[in-house]
């Protein structure tokens, strides 16, 4: 794919959560210790270094799949993208120039607004987005996907805070 660095590779599938981390009895229970929003902060980081550690294969991170994922559904300027995945303009632009040097986006001038650029996936882009989905889950555990009340509360977390294209 152009992007691979040699000698990493994606670490192996995580097994499933089988024991609630509250149930060590000689433990103050986790969900006791912390509010619920330090949890979740707590929760997002863990998963987005242990993404990052197995994008490491390709040569990307968890904010270039972010990046790639939402360009997925056709071209966008650098704002509309920026507002798509919530992110800070300045920042994305670091994000698509990496991207952009490895050939998974391509940005051209705006026929239409010659200060805009249009940011595009590129073939390899999009064959770099199907492979990062594939290792995102395998870095994570087995039964996450299953749990469907989890994954409703967070998407009344971010509808809540009105996060476009998030969900």
């Amino acid at each position: 794919m152009g992007t691979e660095k040699s000698g990493q590779r994606a670490p192996a599938r995580v097994p499933p959560m089988s024991q609630s981390p509250d149930a060590n009895p000689d433990t103050k229970p986790i969900s006791k210790k912390w509010r619920t929003d330090q949890l979740l902060s707590m929760a997002a980081r863990v998963v987005e270094r242990r993404k990052d550690q197995a994008l490491a294969a390709l040569g990307l991170t968890h904010a270039s799949v972010i990046a790639l994922q939402g360009l997925a559904a056709g071209p966008l300027n650098q704002e509309q993208l920026a507002r798509r995945i919530a992110v800070q303009s300045q920042s994305l632009g670091r994000v698509l120039g990496r991207l952009e040097e490895s050939g998974l986006v391509t940005r051209t001038r705006d026929e239409r607004d010659r200060r805009q650029f249009s940011v595009a996936l590129t073939a390899s882009g999009r064959a770099a987005l199907e492979s990062a989905h594939q290792i995102e889950r395998n870095a994570l555990p087995e039964d996450l996907e299953g749990w469907t009340t989890l994954q409703h509360d967070l998407a009344r977390i971010l509808a809540a805070f009105e996060v476009p294209g998030r969900y």
